[in-house]
């Protein structure tokens, strides 16, 4: 019996033991918990080239602990630039950012012509001889400037029948992108050493900067690629406002220095108009309910604040009723 008690207490203090060593090395290996929070605003992410706009948001996201994010429209892989992300109570209003016209820097190639429209694709086509000099290039691009038809990239994000565009390319799958209506603003050609030009371009949301260079090549007679994009504004939205990743990742966790970098949910309709309304109104719009100011002159979409604070936005009708459309809630 005693032999018995001696085994049984060292094979239980050989338990404990082991039990210990466990819960320390849990302890040391156990990575810690990042606690997601409820983060509201406008942040401008100066995309770095190399990475898809998801993962952009989603490294932004993750480094601000954000509950919610979402961007305001699709740069490619290869593009650099403005990429605003919003965050929380933001992506409620992302819909009047997604409308705003573009504004890029492209450089393209010309004597090749890939088959994704940049340089991220293959060369299929070579050997064409390149433009003799920046007035043959200027004097075609009239031709694409105002309201234009023009057909997406075969590669890219656009859906058909609930897949990618780009999904049946790369699967071997041919179909023809239907063509859409676009304005462009302008088109300027600001470099050209011979081989590549460089342009600036204002445009309405949904124009490919692909297809316009490509497009550009093939009234040339030459061919042409992207081999540089740049962002550099989105409506009332600059580059200059915008902050690197690897600025980001460098104050993430401080946020004294994160915070002053979140524009105001606001930012994002600042191109309507604006309505005040009281605090009772703007109670009942936010509960979903219909309220009166005086008639306006045209029914519009407005920017609704409340003591100074933006509350959301509201139809303004003929008859003088306000009717909520996007309301905040904090």
């Amino acid at each position: 019996m005693i032999l018995w008690l001696i085994i049984f207490h060292g094979k239980v203090a050989e338990l404990m033991n082991y039990c210990g060593l466990q819960r320390i090395k849990m302890e040391l290996t156990e990575k810690p918990v990042r606690v997601k929070r409820d983060l509201n605003g406008l942040f401008l992410l100066d995309k770095p080239s190399g990475v898809s706009s998801n993962q952009a948001l989603q490294k932004v996201k993750w480094l601000l602990r954000a509950k919610k994010a979402g961007h305001t429209g699709t740069l490619d892989p290869l593009a650099t630039g403005l990429l605003p992300i919003c965050l929380g109570e933001a992506t409620k209003f992302s819909r009047f950012q997604l409308e705003a016209n573009k504004r890029y820097r492209v450089t393209a190639r010309f004597g090749a012509v890939s088959d994704t429209g940049d340089l991220e694709g293959e060369i299929v086509s070579t050997g064409f001889d390149v433009p003799a000099d920046e007035d043959t290039i200027r004097d075609l691009l009239p031709q694409f400037v105002g309201k234009i038809s023009q057909r997406p990239p075969v590669y890219s994000a656009i859906k058909v029948d609930g897949r990618r565009l780009c999904d049946y390319a790369r699967g071997g799958i041919d179909i023809e992108p239907k063509l859409r209506q676009v304005e462009v603003s302008q088109f300027d050609l600001t470099d050209f050493t011979g081989v590549e030009a460089t342009f600036e371009i204002s445009c309405s949301k949904g124009t490919y900067i692909r297809s316009l260079v490509v497009d550009l090549g093939a009234a040339l007679e030459c061919g042409a690629h992207v081999i540089q994009l740049r962002r550099l504004a989105a409506g009332n939205l600059g580059i200059g406002q915008a902050v690197s990743l690897s600025d980001l990742e460098s104050i993430a966790g401080n946020d004294d220095q994160v915070l002053p970098k979140l524009l105001p949910t606001e930012t994002l309709v600042e191109g309507l108009g604006q309505l005040n309304v009281s605090a009772e109104q703007a109670t009942r719009l936010k509960g979903g309910q219909i309220v009166s100011v005086d008639p306006p002159a045209v029914n519009q979409a407005m920017a609704l604040f409340s003591s100074g604070r933006f509350i959301g936005v509201g139809e303004l009708d003929a008859d003088g009723s306000v009717r909520p459309r996007r309301m905040m809630q904090h």
